[in-house]
């Protein structure tokens, strides 16, 4: 196992352009031995916060480290962090291998290395294909075998399951799974929120640029309980729910009761005279549910992301 210390660290990081701010005071930290979901909608900051922790980015203030330090600071990064962010980045005519290669090459990386990642992503067969023939999944899985070249303690992965067939979201699924179990520190981006909450251990939350949430995924979820039921005098128990201070949705007899239990629920029916109850169902909101209460409305698609 590796170190359990803090692989990611963001401090107040914020970036302007033109007087508009796209990043806004953004501060978390991503530990060695967990997956990080990072969700937000289109434009709402998420990849230009991966690029300025990548150093492709300079942020306008904070800062953004990896093991203890700025990007463009480590020692041999591709040993350090491995990143999907613009896809393999790949010549069309060059085959998978030779792709991999000149990477390895470049960064000081055994050549064994190459036919490690390859199998580790299922292309071992496609190896000495062309790029420029590859479906968006396979792309997306020789991008992967880049980030994993140096066998680094850190990832950093912008939409990794974009192009995968379902199939293939599995194989990612467990994939990323297994990484973390070794002790890599994972910060992952998706707009699949479900897929997301099957591996996450921690999720941030951004929107407009600034972090609406930032905590364990069980604990966000937690107390998200959703009521819902059809009793005799439906009004009666919106009253009670409401003075509560509880969120209620009322749709002809059909009442949907947010933050309480089925068996409070049936309790305050008969207490204030609401009932019979004749159908009465307990449920815990979804990772979808929570995002959109807290982020609401998607972004101008126009702003940068």
């Amino acid at each position: 196992m590796r170190s359990q210390q803090g692989a990611i660290v963001c401090r107040s990081l914020t970036k302007a352009y033109d007087g508009r701010t796209v990043v806004d005071d953004v501060s978390f930290e991503v530990a060695a031995g967990t997956i990080t979901g990072f969700v937000g909608a289109n434009g709402a900051g998420k990849t230009t916060t991966m690029r300025m922790l990548l150093g492709l980015v300079a942020p306008t203030s904070g800062i953004a480290l990896v093991d203890g330090r700025p990007y463009r600071e480590l020692a041999s990064p591709r040993r350090r962090v491995g990143a999907v962010v613009d896809g393999p980045g790949a010549h069309p005519g060059h085959s998978a291998r030779l792709h991999l290669s000149v990477l390895a090459t470049a960064s000081g990386l055994p050549g064994r290395r190459v036919d490690e990642v390859l199998d580790l992503v299922e292309l071992t067969e496609h190896a000495g294909r062309r790029v420029g023939g590859f479906s968006m999944g396979m792309l997306q899985r020789l991008a992967i075998a880049g980030a994993l070249l140096g066998d680094p303690g850190v990832l950093i992965l912008d939409e990794p399951a974009n192009g995968l067939d379902p199939p293939g979201i599995l194989w990612m699924r467990d994939l990323l799974r297994g990484l973390a179990a070794d002790g890599r520190a994972l910060l992952v981006s998706s707009h699949l929120l479900a897929e997301l909450a099957e591996v996450a251990d921690r999720v941030l939350i951004i929107d407009r640029g600034r972090l609406l949430a930032d905590e364990p995924l069980d604990q966000l979820l937690d107390g998200t309980r959703v009521v819902e039921m059809r009793c005799a005098d439906a009004a009666a128990m919106l009253r009670a729910v409401t003075a509560r201070d509880l969120r209620a949705d009322l749709e002809d007899d059909f009442l949907v009761i947010h933050g309480m239990s089925a068996r409070e629920a049936g309790e305050l029916a008969v207490a204030q005279g609401a009932g019979p109850v004749h159908w009465l169902t307990e449920r815990t909101s979804t990772f979808e549910e929570v995002y959109f209460r807290l982020a609401g409305p998607q972004v101008d698609p126009r702003e940068a992301s």
